[in-house]
């Protein structure tokens, strides 16, 4: 009995400890579970957000936000491009160079790659490179290499180079950024299958690229992977068949009825692609009867508009009414299928310009969508009685001039349909009543003269979803503090901060004391 009771004695001690056994087990299972479980939701949020993020470019101007023809060129690479950058000498551009391809590589979705070599720390790589693409130990260049084809990118083409504090001492400094300027140039040219070629009708008093007028413009297009040429249609017969698109830059003498017969067979029947800019108060009959047959007149005018401006008057400065013929041209919303990004841009007309007119009658009846790319305001009108040796200041006539708002550019397009996708040849022209725009001292007026232009031969070379880049200028942010505004932030960051900071410690404390 004793022994019983005994065992029985000795048995019940163990009893009570099976219970806090089995909880520190349960506990251990369940702390387990929530870290194995917020390991998984972690590494599953890291999982998609390396796959699929979103990028922000918050800088003061926009330093690494991509032009709209970079984001679409980089999307529709068909195949890889390798970007190789080589700076053992080039470190005042070597930092933006790096992070904009790096935009690159995102805008591209991975189809660019981009390797860094520094040629003092990887000797044998920086060997094999220069052995395989063939340059100097001291070339400082971005690499690109696409389906066997190779462009070299130097960093003298990057950037605007200020150079004028080195006579005082001072190291060179960066006055703009041309990076993504030189860096897309190169991709065209080396994605596309061809060069495309532009040819400037000559042997009418033209604008040309072989003079210094347009030289501005000219390396634009030129960057794009354009080449220029200049044709005569007095020594052809027909429009070169290599011709993406003929350029008319302002006729001082009218077109020979052979030359229009030419450009007609080029534009409706080789569905061809004709950029004419037309000069202000000059007659060319000849085009202008065969541009009406198709809808789009000129109307032969000058678009002026009065203003009161301050004028000298036996030597006293008087302010009167004066003729304003430097015309002002607005991109409507309906020209966003042809200029993209200049819809809403302001320009000013340099030169004299003349008015458009549209049949809707004729354009139908040949077939011809005609789309609005520039209007004038309301205040101008076309005088068509212009002078420009004429003091007198211009008058409106409802009876002979044309009322504003006038239409000063148009696109022209034969053939094809209305459905975007579905993709049909088809004639394309732009015509513009100024030609002075493209001009360097157009540009120096407007420079979005420069972005239409860029924009209009992109549209007629089936570029639709290009557009210009412009260099970046380098900014410097100065922060200019008075004494008032320092005491107020040393009051901030000594005083205000770590007070809140100890206050928000003692009621912790305070919290876990109770």
């Amino acid at each position: 009995m004793d022994k019983q009771n005994d065992s029985a004695s000795n048995a019940t001690p163990t009893q009570p400890n099976s219970a806090p056994s089995m909880k520190r087990l349960t506990i251990g299972l369940n702390v387990l579970t929530q870290i194995l479980i917020v390991a998984i939701l972690i590494g599953m949020i890291n999982y998609v957000s390396f796959r699929h993020f979103k990028r922000w470019d918050f800088s003061r101007n926009q330093k690494f936000a991509l032009a709209p023809m970079t984001k679409n060129l980089l999307t529709s690479l068909k195949k890889p491009v390798k970007a190789v950058v080589f700076f053992p000498t080039a470190q005042m551009i070597a930092q933006d160079v790096t992070s904009l391809l790096r935009e690159y590589e995102y805008a591209s979705d991975k189809k660019l790659s981009v390797e860094l070599v520094d040629p003092y720390r990887n000797l044998l790589r920086a060997k094999e490179l220069s052995e395989k693409y063939k340059f100097g130990n001291s070339d400082n260049i971005v690499i690109l290499d696409y389906d066997g084809k190779t462009k070299f990118v130097n960093a003298a083409d990057m950037a605007e180079i200020d150079n004028s504090g080195m006579m005082m001492g001072q190291p060179p400094t960066v006055r703009a950024f041309k990076g993504e300027e030189a860096m897309t140039s190169a991709l065209l040219e080396i994605t596309e299958d061809k060069q495309s070629k532009i040819y400037f009708l000559s042997g009418h008093g033209e604008l040309l690229p072989t003079g210094q007028d347009i030289s501005a413009i000219k390396t634009f297009i030129e960057r794009e992977n354009v080449k220029l040429e200049v044709l005569n249609l007095n020594n052809t017969d027909s429009v070169p068949p290599d011709a993406a698109a003929v350029v008319i830059a302002g006729l001082r003498t009218d077109l020979s009825e052979r030359e229009i017969k030419l450009l007609a067979e080029y534009w409706s029947d080789k569905k061809g692609r004709l950029f004419i800019m037309a000069a202000g108060n000059v007659k060319t009959p000849r085009l202008s009867e065969w541009l009406a047959s198709m809808g789009a007149a000129l109307q032969s005018d000058v678009v002026v508009r009065t203003a009161n401006m301050l004028q000298m008057e036996n030597g006293q400065p008087v302010v009167r009414p004066a003729t304003i013929s430097t015309a002002v041209g607005v991109v409507p919303p309906s020209a966003k299928g042809v200029l993209k990004e200049v819809v809403g841009f302001d320009m000013q007309l340099p030169g004299l310009t003349q008015s458009i007119a549209i049949d809707p009658a004729k354009s139908a009846a040949e077939k011809i969508r005609v789309t609005e790319l520039m209007t004038s305001p309301a205040e101008f009108w076309g005088e068509t009685e212009f002078s420009p040796r004429d003091p007198r200041t211009a008058t409106k006539d409802p009876a002979k001039d044309h009322l504003g708002p006038l239409k000063l550019a148009v696109a022209l397009e034969k053939g094809g349909i209305d459905d975007p996708r579905v993709k049909v040849e088809t004639g394309r022209m732009i015509l513009v009543g100024n030609m002075a725009f493209i001009t360097n001292e157009g540009l120096r007026v407007s420079e979005a003269g420069l972005d239409f232009s860029i924009n209009a031969i992109n549209w007629l070379i089936n570029r639709e979803h290009l557009a210009g880049i412009a260099p970046k200028p380098k900014q410097s942010v100065r922060l200019s503090l008075n004494e008032k505004q320092m005491s107020r932030l040393a009051l901030v960051v000594i005083g205000i901060i770590p007070s809140l900071v100890a206050i928000l410690g003692v009621f912790a404390w305070w919290k876990r004391r109770n």
